[in-house]
């Protein structure tokens, strides 16, 4: 059923309006994991009147060569893909793609791996290349390699929350946010050249940013974390790869400044999620109409579970009833 449902929706490019990311995939994939029904699936997938059909440049697809971060590649990449599994060549060629995206997890947007985690759970072939086309045509890794700062996270935290750089020109997009932040210099001069914390402390942080601002490009974060880690335990590890994570440690710095440095509040201790509490946040979320909310939700349950964390819990329980900017909105 979810695969009819998928493959009907198909037709739609990764994004649309010059860089906004398609939801639509993602969405239905997060309904179903949450329970719902094939009604409530059909309904949503009607909502596809803001997409774009996919334009197909007809290029060759013998050689790959110069289509990483190629927007124009992303129909060539889904007939590449494809023809890849025809003739048994997509498995070999997996852990090189892979180990591409754990270099760039800010592709497509941060909806690159999101979209491709959704699809390597749901195991639609033809979306799980439409989510890897997408990623791979809308490559993007930040340039981390002339930072060189020392400080310790507490220090540099401490020292923009003293004095905030200043913030940049509003974009409408969130790896533009990212990107305009780092480049400030006074953000440039504190970035590390290293991991402060470890990923599971990052991904901390990174819920207690959403909480400390209910911020839309904060709340990227936490989805894209969450993806990270399905994808890094559905190829057996048990962390993502560092590179990874000091890729997200940069894009959470970018959008700390973005949010205007603020204190972070303190976190509740961890522990492994309530299975009777599980069900009614997933029955809840069902009942959400916004797809960030839907996929907050989710994403902060599976992290309850993937990461033992009960304040994961606690924002999804508060996403599913009041929806992602939270009950005190």
């Amino acid at each position: 059923m979810l695969r009819d449902i998928l493959q009907a929706v198909l037709p739609y490019s990764g994004g649309y309006q010059n860089g906004l990311s398609n939801h639509l995939p993602m969405a239905l994939q997060a309904l179903a994991e949450l329970g719902a029904d094939e009604g409530a699936l059909r309904m949503r997938a009607r909502r596809h009147g803001h997409l774009e059909r996919l334009d197909d440049d007809g290029r060759d697809i013998d050689d790959a060569g110069g289509w990483l971060g190629d927007p124009g590649s992303e129909a060539a990449w889904r007939r590449r893909l494809a023809w890849e599994r025809r003739n048994g060549e997509w498995h070999r060629l997996w852990p090189e793609r892979l180990r591409l995206l754990w270099s760039a997890p800010i592709s497509g947007g941060l909806h690159g791996l999101i979209r491709l985690a959704y699809a390597r759970r749901g195991g639609v072939e033809e979306e799980v290349d439409a989510a890897l086309a997408y990623a791979l045509s809308h490559w993007l890794r930040l340039d981390l390699e002339a930072y060189r700062a020392e400080f310790s996270l507490p220090a540099l935290l401490a020292t923009w929350q003293a004095s905030p750089p200043r913030l940049p020109p509003e974009s409408r997009l969130i790896w533009q946010d990212i990107v305009l932040a780092l480049a400030l210099p006074e953000v440039a001069a504190g970035m590390p050249a290293g991991l402060l914390a470890d990923a599971r402390e990052l991904r901390r942080l990174a819920l207690r940013l959403f909480l400390a601002s209910r911020d839309f490009d904060a709340l990227h974060l936490v989805t894209l974390w969450e993806a990270l880690l399905s994808l890094a335990r559905m190829e057996g590890l048990a962390e993502v790869p560092d590179e990874a994570a000091r890729q997200m440690q940069a894009a959470w710095l970018g959008v700390y400044v973005y949010c205007g440095c603020p204190t972070l509040p303190e976190r509740s201790g961890g522990g492994p999620a309530d299975a009777a509490d599980a069900a009614e946040i997933r029955r809840q979320a069902r009942r959400q109409d916004n797809e960030h909310a839907l996929k907050l939700a989710l994403s902060a349950l599976r992290l309850a579970e993937l990461d033992g964390d009960a304040a994961w819990l606690a924002l999804a329980a508060d996403t599913a009833a009041h929806g992602w900017r939270g009950a005190r909105a």
